[in-house]
């Protein structure tokens, strides 16, 4: 009887020991164990020694002193110590004790000054925050600019998309930035969308969640605070909410399957801030009123909080937007914002007025003190774990060369090699080989006052004739051009000063025209330095191009790695992060064998 017990006793535990490896090993397949990390956020305290320093420092604040650490107010490094604007944002640090400041556009150094000073003089260490969704560039002068969401979407490499995160997040800390504004985790699925483009990382909801969860943790390891944005979807609208209120549309279901899709995926996974953005979501606010996102009870408070559950920081986008502040003064809009569930009022029209309207309200009764205290003890919080108990002023010796080293540098290139896109290849054309006995020209069209970087590059492997047009020129101009290229064996176009935004993408229909007619007689080798909805301004019915590669940029970078992967020195190895159309849908992408070119 007793070595019976024994063997069922071994026997279940063998039974447990293989469920758990097989369980183990699950998770990992569903969880890649790169993000595998522990991003929890508490709003009520990680650890005893977490709320022991939160529970000090609010005690030594007033009520009203709690009121202001609910708000960040906009700085620029362009300001000089004596302008009236910056003699504010002393004043709001001082007076009235804000939370935390949003640089907008300057230099490092200058901010770097700013940063000290201002920190010098708050009570309570400040929250510093950045609009670097590619990097401290976005915004900053003398600093590095990454290629946007929409190229690292092209990226199949997550661990790349995770080391610029990492990267970004490092240069943000030398700088004493511990707030970035990122990632964009709206969909692109419309193409006259003229506000979220390439900040996206594309059109497939899967996609999106993924690469945003990787750049989120790379930032998030990287010792920053991160904003999913712009809650709940600003991709699928063609309105700009800097000028105007977006209008998104669809049913709950479409809302809940798509455009909430990556954001659901980041609140699983620990993103610490939710930045919502101003837009009318028909599906969850009355027609009539089109209340903005915003300020709205039922998208902060039932749909993200509640439904969600999420518990970080919520943000909302900038309150000086004509998308939310044409309808509603200063205080009246934070009111609402905070009723609606808002932790953190981002640059206010009149910050004056804003604070007053809150002070106006939790004095009347129409807001508790007690809630106000929740927020700014999650405020306070949120400070702990960035390390702001233990400020360091901004060293500013070797400033520059910190934030500009060689591997920040070479994460670039690393970006640009995984992320150009093949997305035609006809016969296996390129990459280009057996060149002795061709005949090849390249045409830029849109930059003509010299060789581009591409030209140049091309050069290196063959010799080629190089014409310059402009996009803009007459038909007659490219009717002579087309004539003088037919004598050619092989024509590679490269178009350049393009750009982002519908509805043209920077092309023009006399420019279109010339390659597609050129294509029909001649083999044509098109490049597109820019986003690749620019594509769909292409008539699909006279698509007769030999090869078509898309660059996502127009950078010299992208323009020298795009010629050496027509030669082959380097591979292809992009997918399409969006649908062009039927034939070039999502994931479109042929890959090449590199191989040395000597």
């Amino acid at each position: 009887m007793k070595r019976t017990t024994l063997k069922n006793a071994a026997f279940f535990a063998l039974k447990t020991l293989i469920f758990t490896v097989v369980l183990s090993i699950s998770l990992l397949y569903f969880f890649p164990v790169t993000y595998a990390r522990n991003f929890a956020y508490s709003p009520h305290g990680d650890s005893a020694v977490h709320n022991r320093w939160v529970d000090s420092v609010f005690a030594t604040m007033t009520p009203d002193e709690r009121v202001g650490q609910l708000f960040m107010v906009e700085v620029s490094s362009k300001w000089g110590a004596a302008d009236k604007l910056y003699k504010n944002v002393e004043q709001y640090v001082t007076d009235y004790h804000i939370g935390g400041v949003l640089f907008f556009y300057g230099g490092p150094n200058r901010q770097a000054a700013i940063t000290n000073k201002l920190q010098s003089i708050s009570k309570v260490p400040l929250m510093i925050a950045q609009d670097a969704e590619w990097g401290l560039g976005m915004r900053l002068d003398s600093t590095i600019s990454y290629p946007r969401q929409l190229t690292l979407g092209a990226i199949e490499n997550e661990d790349l998309v995770y080391k610029t995160g990492l990267e970004i997040a490092r240069q943000c800390r030398r700088l004493g930035v511990n707030i970035d504004f990122a990632p964009c985790v709206d969909i692109y699925d419309n193409p006259g969308n003229s506000v979220i483009v390439n900040r996206s990382f594309g059109s497939d909801k899967q996609e999106v969640a993924r690469k945003s969860l990787a750049i989120m943790s790379g930032m998030q390891d990287g010792g920053i605070l991160t904003t999913a944005k712009h809650f709940p979807g600003h991709g699928n609208t063609v309105t700009d909410s800097h000028y105007d209120l977006p209008i998104i549309k669809g049913d709950k279901q479409r809302i809940d399957t798509f455009e909430l899709y990556p954001f659901k995926y980041l609140i699983n996974n620990g993103v610490k801030g939710v930045m919502v953005g101003h837009l009318f979501v028909e599906a969850y606010d009355d027609s009539i009123s089109q209340t903005p996102s915003s300020i709205s009870e039922n998208i902060i408070s039932k749909l993200l909080k509640k439904n969600l559950g999420f518990q970080g920081l919520v943000f909302t986008d900038a309150l000086a937007m004509q998308g939310v502040s044409r309808n509603y003064p200063s205080g009246e809009l934070e009111i609402k914002a905070f009723k609606a569930g808002v932790d953190v009022f981002l640059q206010p029209k009149d910050f004056v007025a804003a604070y007053n309207g809150i002070i106006a309200a939790r004095d009347s009764g129409y807001i508790s003190q007690k809630e106000i205290d929740i927020r700014c003890k999650k405020i306070l919080l949120a400070k702990k774990q960035l390390g702001l108990d233990n400020f360091q002023p901004v060293s500013t010796e070797n400033l520059y060369q910190d934030l500009n080293n060689d591997y920040a540098q070479n994460l670039q290139s690393q970006i640009v090699e995984n992320s150009i896109t093949l997305i035609k290849n006809r016969d296996n054309l390129l990459p280009l080989k057996d060149l002795s006995s061709k005949r090849i020209a390249a045409v830029s069209i849109g930059k003509t006052a010299e060789e581009t970087e591409f030209e140049i590059s091309l050069r290196r492997f063959t010799n080629l004739d190089v014409f310059t047009i402009e996009k803009e020129a007459e038909p007659a101009s490219f009717t002579t051009l087309s004539d003088t290229l037919k004598t050619y064996d092989l024509v590679i176009i490269g178009f350049h000063n393009c750009n982002a935004y519908p509805p043209r993408f920077g092309f023009t229909a006399n420019s279109i025209n010339f390659a597609e007619t050129l294509a029909k007689t001649t083999p044509v080798v098109l490049g597109i330095f820019t986003n690749p909805m620019g594509f769909t301004k292409f008539n699909p019915k006279n698509d007769n191009f030999a090869a078509i590669l898309v660059a996502y940029d127009d950078t010299p970078l992208a323009r020298r790695i795009a010629g050496e992967m027509i030669f082959g020195e380097l591979p292809f190895k992009g997918r399409l992060p969006v649908r062009i159309n039927a034939k070039y849908p999502h994931g479109t992408g042929f890959k090449t064998e590199g191989f040395k070119v000597y």
